[in-house]
This record gives C-alpha cells, structure tokens and sequence, in this order.
C-alpha cells in the first residue's frame, strides 16, 4: 500500500471545510479542530517553497485565525527536499511537534465473525450507532469535549461523504469508551478511539476498536488504518496486540500566534 493511498483515504475520511493544493502541498483549513485538517501537507508531488510561498500560506491561516500548520510525512520519495523545507520552517520560528504513527493492519474474513459486540460484562458491550450527531453526543461525554471543538468536530463527520458508523461501549446513560470509523473504498480508518477517564485498562478500547474493523470488514475493506500519537505507548501497545504495524510516521511544524487558536492533533 502506497502512502499516496493512505494518505487520501485520510484525507476523504477527515474532510476539511477548504482544501487546495500549492506547489504540490496539500492545504487544508477548516475552523481549527485538529491539526489534520488545519494544515499544509506535504506529498510526493511537494515542490520546495520559498520564503514568499510560506509567507502566502500564512496569510491563509491567518485570515481564519488560525495557526499555521506545516504536516511533514517521514517517508515520502521527495524526503530530501521535505527535510530541507523541515530546515527552512526552523528557521523560520517553527516548532516541531506532535510526533505520530500511522498503522495498518489486513483484514480477514475472521475480522467479520469477531464482531467483539459480545464480553464478560454484557451491559457494557460496544454498540453501533450510524447517526454522526448521536455518537458525537457520546464522545463528548468520554473525551470531555468542549462546545467550540465539538460544533468544529460536528462539521467535520457532517462532511464525511463515504460509508461511516461510530461505537459507543459502556452502560445506558453512561458512555465509557468510543470510537468512529469510515470505509474509504478498500481501507477503514480508525478515529477518535477514547476511552472514559478512571476506565482505562478495562477493554472498552479493545472492544471498539474490534467492533470497529469487523463493520470495516463486513463493508468489504481489505485494510484497516489509525493514527496515533508516537508519545502514546499504551495506545501503541493496544493496536499492536489487535495486528496494527507502523506503516510510515509524519510530525508537525508549527508556527504559534498569539491571535490563533490552537489545534489539537
């Protein structure tokens, strides 16, 4: 699997408000939740970028007052001008951050029957649920979302135009773990996994997840893909032990303002 392809399948399943390409970098800018779709990607097709280019793709950010966000794959054919370019951004006052993994896994006909809905605590099973608002409800109680990033993350999932389903695991009225996924073609992503503070280590992750790739599965995806922190251990632990290996990393520079609005991964 190429990372041309992944790198689209993420993109279609995070869709941005705008998105346009520059000299071969890959702008996206939507109302500042999360750094993927508020950013300027490199690709395989990345020109170099002068001081006047970088001064115009902030001008971008600025005008939505927003932080301007290079992302930088680690493993694209165009490494040695990314890592001139990474350079020129430190130069420039960037700071790099937020080191992350991309991981994929093949499905299986095995991933449909082990549909994970099904644990020794039967009130707490993961559940299926097709409405984008309705699971959003939920993943704001477990991840503690506020009002601002929840309208932003609202926007985004109303935007997602390919097949899509969240899983909410925990008992009526209170939602312990989450996670949302969407078929872009043959690949499933894996989003937004989160799990209820003082229930971590209790499976609910594991079972979402599961639920997750077996929906994927059933769809007729042949992959599965996440994204994850690098500083993340016991998330990388977790995808491991369900058959998650690092496909390639990517990191972040970032270029802070006082009159921006910060972005979370």
């Amino acid at each position: 699997m190429t990372l041309r392809l992944l790198e689209a399948a993420a993109f279609a399943a995070w869709p941005a408000e705008s998105a346009f390409d520059v000299r071969g970098w890959h702008l996206r800018l939507d109302h500042g939740y999360t750094k993927r779709a508020n950013s300027a990607n490199a690709t395989d097709r990345s020109e170099p970028l002068s001081d006047l280019d970088i001064d115009a793709i902030e001008a971008r950010f600025a005008s939505r007052g927003l932080t301007p966000a290079f992302r930088l794959p680690d493993t694209i054919p165009a490494s040695g001008a990314i890592l001139a370019h990474d350079a020129r951004l430190a130069r420039r006052g960037y700071a790099a951050c937020d080191r992350s993994l991309v991981m994929t896994r093949a499905l299986a006909p095995g991933d449909i029957a082990r549909d994970a809905c099904a644990s020794r605590d039967p009130d707490a099973d993961p559940r299926l649920v097709p409405d984008p608002s309705a699971w959003l409800d939920a993943f704001g109680a477990v991840a503690g979302q506020g009002a601002a990033d929840l309208a932003a993350h609202r926007d985004i999932l109303r935007r997602v135009a390919q097949p899509c389903v969240g899983v909410v695991a925990g008992r009526a009225g209170q939602p312990l773990g989450c996670g949302w996924s969407v078929r872009v073609g043959p690949r499933v992503g894996l989003f937004d996994i989160a799990t209820r503070v003082g229930h971590q280590r209790k499976g609910h992750a594991r079972r979402c997840c599961q639920a997750l790739m077996a929906w994927g599965a059933r769809q007729g995806a042949r992959t599965a893909f996440l994204q994850v922190l690098a500083s993340n251990e016991p998330a990388i632990q977790l995808y491991r032990s369900l058959g998650f290996d690092i496909a390639y990393g990517y990191a972040y520079r970032v270029l802070p303002r006082p009159d921006a609005r910060g972005t979370p991964g």
